[in-house]
């Protein structure tokens, strides 16, 4: 079972420690014509991780910061699969670096001398979720605003493929040529024809792979969902980090924060990401807060707060005229900087996140309690559709209209400022869950006729197949599993995400 709450089963479990295990769980799985599925720290929302048949292969592990490098773009940690993103971060804000490998020369040397700072930029909700799931859904979160998805800060991956051979590849070192690339496997190269589909950079999108004219080798395995390798090892980059002042804004009515949202660029301050909630989730964590100790280090929310925006500022020399630029927006919208909260230290700013947070964790809860009691067959139904920015406001109408014409209820809040909220519909019991499978067809099909996409961050798992087909029609589906069928013609890895056989 993963994040989705939907179960499977398996008939073993393989716990590699090491990737010659990997490699021989694969041989063992061709030979006895069964299959893997991959699994880190489930925390995955669309069932990849969840196995019908055959082995998990759990990584859980490999879990080791392996070292530091260097190279002409920047400094970079080489990791095993099964490092979360906190696990990373704590490792450069607790200086690990300067005791690590240096796997380029004097690298660890360099970054302990360094004056700056660095830390992994990409954030997805989940921070205990493991970097090798992340790059498998190219995962993103709210500081994708500044910093791009997963495949924006990943330089190399090691991966075991189909026949129990290992990959290593670096960016630049195998390219297609349009769409034809070349993968070395034990027998020889492959020749792999890519889809011919346009794939959709200009909205967060993790719907299907990547396919572009000349393409880098590393893109076949990042957001493929483990469907051509098993990732083993990888590079990611670091980004230099400055003092951040989080701030969090409540504006009185229930769509304050999302005008306010709209307007917030012509101030000429731009945040470092941009997160929105409506007056349902905020009374949602009004109620956590309430009833969960793990909430109780949160301030009270104001009362008479109707939504809000939370947003990071750098906290650089001009700070103070940043606020100075924004007061009069935030009034124009019912806010105040005098009551909201702002803070820069760590403690400050976790609590935040955990107000962010709780949101989704609250939702999840909820439905685990119905699953184990009147409701064994539902699933959380959140949206996770992305649309251009100057399509947002039709979304957002759309949003409304569909979940309430169907009798239902639902909650907003999310990634505003990349035209990516999240609708989280409560659901009551089946009913409502057959409903809500209704509505969210209806918004995916709204969300790709406005030049988006139906899976912005959360992948495509076993649960969002028929999406692919949404965005890409037959003849893309086909050519997905074309592909498929030439990296690992026995079906073996991850069978049925993505793409059905």
């Amino acid at each position: 079972m993963d994040e989705s709450k939907t179960a499977g089963e398996a008939d073993g479990l393989l716990v590699p420690e090491e990737e010659a295990d990997v490699a021989e769980a694969v041989r063992t799985a061709v030979s006895e014509g069964t299959c893997l599925t991959v699994s880190g720290m489930r925390t995955g929302m669309c069932a990849g991780a969840v196995p019908h048949g055959g082995y998990v292969l759990s990584m859980e592990k490999m879990d080791r910061i392996i070292g530091v490098g260097r190279d002409g773009r920047g400094y970079f940690v080489r990791v095993q699969p099964c490092v979360t993103v906190r696990q990373l971060n704590d490792f450069m804000r607790r200086r690990g670096f300067v005791s690590a490998v240096s796997v380029t020369e004097g690298a660890a040397e360099q970054l302990a001398a360094e004056g700056r700072e660095f830390f992994y930029p990409v954030d997805p909700t989940e921070l205990d979720g493991s970097v090798g799931g992340n790059i498998a859904t190219n995962a993103s979160g709210p500081r994708t605003f500044k910093y791009g998805p997963t495949r924006d800060w990943v330089r190399r991956v090691r991966a075991v493929l189909s026949d129990g051979s290992v990959l290593d590849v670096k960016r630049g070192d195998i390219r297609a040529v349009g769409r034809r690339i070349p993968i070395p496997f034990s027998e020889g190269v492959r020749e792999i024809d890519l889809p011919s589909y346009e794939y959709n950079r200009a909205v967060k999108n993790t719907a299907g792979m990547l396919s572009e004219d000349g393409m880098d080798a590393v893109d076949l395995f990042v957001g493929s969902e483990g469907i051509f390798g098993v990732i083993t090892e990888a590079d990611l980059y670091l980004a230099e980090s400055h003092p951040l002042m989080s701030n969090i804004v409540f504006l009185p009515r229930n769509g304050d924060a999302y005008a306010l949202s709209r307007d917030l660029p012509g101030s000429g301050v731009v945040p470092e990401f941009l997160e929105f909630f409506d007056s349902g989730s905020l009374d949602l964590i009004r109620a956590s807060r309430a009833e969960d100790p793990r909430f109780t280090d949160m301030p009270d929310i104001p009362d008479y707060a109707g939504s809000a925006l939370f947003f990071d500022l750098p906290m650089d020399g001009s700070i103070t005229d940043k606020y100075r630029m924004l007061e009069p927006v935030l009034e124009a919208h019912g806010g105040s900087l005098s009551r909201s909260w702002c803070g820069h230290e760590l403690k400050d700013r976790e609590r935040f996140f955990a107000f962010r947070h709780s949101v989704p964790q609250t939702i999840f809860e909820y439905v685990a309690r119905l699953k184990g009691s009147s409701a064994p067959g539902i699933n959380k139904m959140g949206t996770d559709m992305s649309v251009p920015l100057a399509h947002l406001d039709e979304m957002m109408s759309a949003y409304d209209e569909v979940i309430t014409r169907h009798g239902l209820e639902y909650v907003m809040f999310g990634h505003i400022g990349n035209g990516h909220p999240h609708a989280e519909i409560i659901l009551k019991d089946m009913d409502d869950f057959e409903e809500a499978k209704k509505a969210y067809a209806e918004l995916a099909r709204k969300a790709v006729a406005l030049g988006g996409s139906p899976s912005a961050e959360h992948g495509i798992g076993k649960m969002k197949t028929e999406y692919v087909r949404m965005m890409y029609g037959d003849r893309g589906v086909e050519e997905i599993r074309a592909v498929k069928e030439k990296m690992d013609p026995g079906w073996v890895l991850n069978p049925g995400d993505m793409v059905v056989r």
